[in-house]
């Protein structure tokens, strides 16, 4: 249920986006742009913060450096050579072009990205999927509202369709909690959070312009913390 809510918002959120946009100059899409990915980069930030710093002993220690590192080298290797980004933007243009649509390719891959990657999306699904709680989702598509909303007002109607990504992502996810719920350690959460909140950190980069990343390309990232686990456990048997 918290899925569903959650991909009915981005859709409401893209179509009043859209509306709004037709008021705007190009000076302040970019300016909404330019805001919207420096208060990004400042919440993935402060929430990469939360996992990163333990406070043990009356003192501050960081927990998990070198595996985020590994991660993020190993990750972007696999996703250079697959070429994660390349083969998203041409499938959403090639649809786009296909069915004679309006540009839509931008929104869909930013809001899919924006919207699937973070501790929430993930965390939120089991909680859905164990407990029944939807909590946690709920509050997510109030965010994902907002994004959506603001992110629509300049890319336009694309953005609706990273629904179809919440749906499938968070879904899949709610629907094989009870499965893999055992194996989601505490150590596998924090560090997909950590991992997941510097992606996002980079799509705020984006989004500013300040630098061109193929953040899609950043995404195996994310499996390299819970295969480290997992053999790690395999082998303190």
């Amino acid at each position: 249920m918290g899925t569903l809510i959650n991909a009915a918002a981005i859709v409401l959120a893209t179509l009043l986006g859209v509306l709004f946009k037709r008021g705007l100059s190009d000076k302040i899409q970019k300016g909404i742009m330019f805001v919207l990915g420096l208060g990004l980069f400042a919440i993935s930030l402060g929430w990469f913060l939360t996992d990163f710093l333990v406070i043990e002993d009356g003192g501050i220690r960081t927990q998990g450096d070198l595996l985020i590192i590994i991660a993020l080298v190993v990750g972007i290797i696999i996703g250079e050579w697959i070429d994660i980004d390349r083969r998203l933007s041409d499938g959403a243009y090639g649809i786009e072009r296909k069915y004679n649509l309006p540009p839509l390719a931008k929104g869909f891959i930013a809001g899919t990205l924006i919207f699937c990657v973070g501790a929430m999306a993930i965390v939120g699904s089991l909680q859905d999927g164990i407990t029944g709680d939807s909590t946690t989702l709920i509050i997510k598509s109030a965010l994902d509202f907002v994004t959506a909303l603001v992110l629509a007002s300049f890319l336009g109607v694309g953005v609706a369709l990273s629904a179809v990504s919440v749906l499938i992502y968070q879904g899949s996810i709610t629907l094989l909690a009870r499965a893999v719920a055992p194996f989601l350690t505490p150590d596998i959460l924090a560090s997909l959070s950590m991992v997941g909140n510097i992606i996002l950190m980079a799509i705020g980069i984006n989004f500013m312009e300040l630098k061109k990343i193929k953040v899609a390309n950043m995404l195996p990232a994310l499996l390299i913390p819970v295969i480290y686990y997992l053999i790690l456990a395999l082998f303190n048997r």
